[in-house]
């Protein structure tokens, strides 16, 4: 599974410059939202209510573990197992309920439009439009 696949994709220009030798290239883990679109699933609660209650459990968990004697733990590292448990619950739990906000009030679309306006202007530039076919993306013929 890629990078894009999991879900974790990053829309803007693609085209970046190396570091080291200056070259311009087309980084593959950023996409062209005008030309790509956005996955279908991006907006479905479902997944978010999910990672909500993943996140509960391994808020539980954590929870429930402090105080609590591990056997074959150090003492040293005793606080540490319920403390992560809990930070990494606390934090799925608040990005699910995020997410799930943000989809139902309309914000997560909000953004996405302007990502969308952002790259319809980008893409309104005859000469972004040839850089980037000259590094190898693939353009629609309504941008040509």
């Amino acid at each position: 599974m890629t990078y894009s696949q999991a879900g974790f994709r990053r829309y803007g220009s693609p085209i970046r410059n190396c570091k080291k030798c200056g070259m311009r290239y087309a980084d593959p883990r950023i996409h062209e939202i005008a030309i790509e679109g956005i996955p279908e699933d991006i907006f479905r609660i479902s997944s978010y209510v999910i990672l909500l209650i993943i996140g509960a459990l391994i808020l539980y968990r954590g929870v429930c573990l402090f105080g609590r004697h591990q056997l074959g733990v150090s003492d040293a590292i005793q606080w540490m197992l319920p403390s992560v448990f809990t930070i990494g619950g606390a934090v799925m739990v608040v990005d699910g309920i995020w997410e799930i906000i943000s989809i139902v009030t309309g914000l997560k679309k909000k953004r996405f439009d302007k990502r969308r306006e952002e790259s319809e202007q980008r893409l309104a530039d005859k000469s972004y439009v040839y850089m980037l076919r000259d590094l190898g993306y693939d353009i629609p013929e309504k941008y040509l």
